[in-house]
This record gives C-alpha cells, sequence and structure tokens, in this order.
C-alpha cells in the first residue's frame, strides 16, 4: 500500500518536476556565447521581467513561437532582468505557471555596459527582442505579436 501511495505522489508531483526549469544567473558575455556562433540557428533573445507589463502580455505569443518552431534551427533565449534574488519567489513560479519551456537566464550585470552592446540605440525599456543568425542582428524595441513574430522568422528559416 505504501509503494502505491508513492506511486500516486510521483504522478501527480511529475509535472511539477519536469517543468522545474534550472535557471542561470550569467553575466551578459556568457549571454553572448550561446548565441555568437556561425551556426544556422535562428536565435531570438527577448529580455523581459515578471514585473513588466508589457512583457508579461507578450509572452504567450512567444511560448506558442517557440512550440510551432520546436523541431526547426530554432532557439529561444528569454532573458529576465529580475534580481537574481527573485528567481525563486518570482521568476519560477511564473515558468511554471505558464508553461514556459525556452530557455530562461537571469542577467546579473551592470546594465550601463551591456545595453549599447545589444543595440546602441537601445535606452533600456523592455521588452526588447533581438533575432540573431550568425554575424545577422535586428532589434524590436517594442511588444511583438504572435504574427509579428512569424513575420520576423519565417523568411529566416526558410
Amino acid at each position: 500500500m505504501k509503494s502505491f501511495k508513492t506511486f500516486i505522489l510521483f504522478i501527480l508531483l511529475a509535472p511539477l518536476i519536469v517543468m522545474g526549469q534550472n535557471i542561470e544567473v550569467i553575466k551578459f558575455h556568457e549571454l553572448e556565447k550561446k548565441y555568437m556562433n556561425d551556426s544556422d540557428t535562428l536565435y531570438l533573445v527577448n529580455y523581459w521581467a515578471t514585473w513588466c507589463k508589457p512583457c508579461v502580455e507578450e509572452l504567450p505569443d512567444f511560448i506558442k513561437l517557440n512550440t510551432l518552431l520546436k523541431d526547426q534551427k530554432f532557439k529561444m533565449i528569454l532573458v529576465s532582468l529580475d534580481f537574481p534574488s527573485q528567481i525563486d519567489s518570482r521568476v519560477k513560479p511564473f515558468i511554471r505557471e505558464n508553461g514556459i519551456q525556452a530557455e530562461v537566464v537571469v542577467l546579473d550585470d551592470d546594465a550601463n555596459v551591456w545595453i549599447n552592446k545589444v543595440n546602441k540605440d537601445w535606452d533600456g525599456d523592455i521588452p526588447v527582442t533581438q533575432i540573431i543568425q550568425k554575424q545577422n542582428k535586428e532589434f524590436y524595441n517594442s511588444t511583438l505579436t504572435y504574427s509579428d513574430l512569424i513575420d520576423i522568422t519565417e523568411i529566416k528559416l526558410k
């Protein structure tokens, strides 16, 4: 009977275990290493935070795109600008509640150093999205809809 209860408990908790992502706290140069290569992979890098209403509103469209392109040469990296101390209290619950499967990292670096590396015209407002493939970078300093995301990625994945 005890092993049956353990089995039932495992079945009930398995979805939570699967969705419990390890979230790295990284510096900007470590983030760059994730997408600066010569592969044909198309990288979508989105800068967001759990406290940013427009960020939160656009994320379902990013999740939908990530699911659609999961079998393509495509990788989404969601760069949280939440404080590292908020990973367990805010970021992980948000990821779990929204079923986010994309890679999530928390950027812990001096914004004065890295914002201009993302784009020289970026004022630091979020959400911001980069599309990167090999040495080509595109910068979107606005919220994006699912339709926008399809248009942006469609041509590059052909």
